[in-house]
């Protein structure tokens, strides 16, 4: 009897011991699971607070910038190696100043007063001839200025830019030649379907391009809706001149099309070539009182011979003509004398005029 109750009591302290240890965990993992349910929107998120897709993800930075205290000013008067100079700027400006282990100073002579600090950085770096570039927003690393260096450390942005108002590819190839030859920019990458480029360049680079970018899209904005575009085709022929007019509405940046003639059966009648008087035309880009016009003429015939039969390849006729390509500014409604040519078939001369006239604003 007495075992029993010993037996008993023994058993009851142990309950009682791992009540007292496994309650509190087992209450705390219920409290938390409680919360969580009550708040379905933290779950996914790690202890640091921050959702599961918001880690380890960094996000994309801009050009680094230096940034000095407002109304930064150096005053400095030093002869001496350029090292020390920079040196010196720095500690006025409050800025770290790195340098490129294989720099070797120059021995250089400054005296500026009252300047900012990034005109008093462009005197230094252009007389003991290195470069900077920021680090970070307070420090600078300095390099001797050369080709190889400024491959290898100068900073590289990229941008995109578009050009919605280009009439064609080749249109966007000219740009491209003019950012490589004009800016010495080399990474340049067209992509046609969204008529845009990828640069890659210094940020210096970088803002003359967004320049000369600004420049073609103003120079291509549309000004005017519609056009009226009168061709008076003239032509002389043995002292004798007749004229006809032809008028074509269009819009700027579309290619108008104006067909003059008749539609000639070419390889066994598989094909059919336009023969007689082709005009395509494309407003570039508008002003005020003027647009800006590509024009391609294009006269043909079916060759003869002497006796006025058509010469012909084997079961093909023989085509002559000419083809004409010509840029030219209008003045809008005052006609303009645009192409002079003979038809080498006929011998006859002809003369284009074109007049161009608003006919629809832009709202």
């Amino acid at each position: 009897m007495t075992k029993r109750i010993c037996r008993a009591l023994t058993l009851a302290v142990l309950a009682a011991l791992l009540s007292s240890i496994i309650s509190p965990a087992w209450a705390q993992e219920s409290e938390e699971k409680s919360a969580k349910e009550q708040n379905p929107g933290d779950k996914g998120k790690t202890e640091s607070g921050l959702a599961d897709s918001e880690v380890n993800f960094p996000q994309a930075q801009g050009p680094v910038e230096l940034r000095p205290a407002r109304g930064t000013r150096i005053t400095l008067k030093m002869d001496g190696p350029s090292r020390a100079v920079y040196e010196a700027i720095g500690k006025q400006a409050k800025i770290s100043v790195l340098f490129d282990p294989d720099y070797t100073p120059r021995n250089i002579s400054v005296d500026i007063e009252g300047v900012p600090l990034q005109d008093a950085l462009k005197i230094v770096a252009f007389q003991s001839r290195t470069f900077w570039r920021p680090v970070t927003s307070d420090a600078i690393f300095v390099a001797a200025d050369t080709q190889g260096k400024r491959r290898e450390i100068e900073q590289q942005v990229i941008k995109t830019f578009y050009f919605p108002n280009l009439p064609s590819p080749t249109d966007l190839q000219d740009v491209v030649n003019s950012l490589r030859t004009l800016l010495d920019i080399q990474r340049v990458q067209q992509v046609p379907t969204f008529q845009s480029i990828l640069v890659r360049g210094t940020p210096e680079q970088m803002a003359a391009a967004e320049k000369l970018v600004d420049d073609l899209n103003r120079s291509k904005e549309k000004i005017g809706g519609e056009y009226r575009l009168e061709f008076k085709i003239s032509d002389a022929t043995e002292g004798k001149k007749t004229s006809k007019t032809y008028t074509l509405l269009t819009e700027p940046l579309q290619t108008g099309k104006l067909r003059i003639g008749s539609k000639v059966p070419i390889d066994f009648a598989k094909t059919y070539n336009d023969i007689g008087k082709n005009i395509d035309c494309v407003i570039r880009s508008e002003s005020e009182h003027a647009v800006s016009l590509r024009l391609t003429v294009e006269v043909s015939a079916v060759a003869t011979d002497e006796r006025g039969v058509a010469g012909s390849a084997p079961g093909n006729p023989v085509i002559e003509g000419v083809h004409v390509e010509t840029n030219v500014t209008l003045q809008l409604a005052t006609p303009t004398i645009v192409s002079n040519f003979q038809d080498p078939v006929t011998k006859h001369d002809f003369q284009i005029e074109v007049t161009a006239t608003r006919t629809k604003s832009k709202e």
